[in-house]
């Protein structure tokens, strides 16, 4: 993805930034993350994640037609 706004791949309409809500335990809210790997179930933790890169999760939605665009290209903070 280059810096700025993309335009939409299905309609070239211009897309805006927003994130898909990951909900937790207890209903706590928390921005999506991509783990790389494949999944690695932990008995405590659910899963496995030590040692593992991960990046906070981006999603961009035209406001033409809906479709939505993910990318995962910076560390959570």
């Amino acid at each position: 993805m280059s810096s700025g706004i993309p335009t939409c791949p299905r309609c070239q309409g211009p897309m805006e930034l927003g994130l898909v809500i990951d909900k937790g335990h207890a209903g706590e809210m928390k921005v999506p993350e991509w783990l790389e790997g494949p999944p690695e179930r932990s008995f405590w933790f659910g899963l496995k994640t030590k040692g593992k890169e991960h990046f906070a999760v981006q999603t961009f939605r035209c406001t033409r037609c809906g479709f939505l665009e993910s990318y995962a290209n910076q560390a959570p903070q």
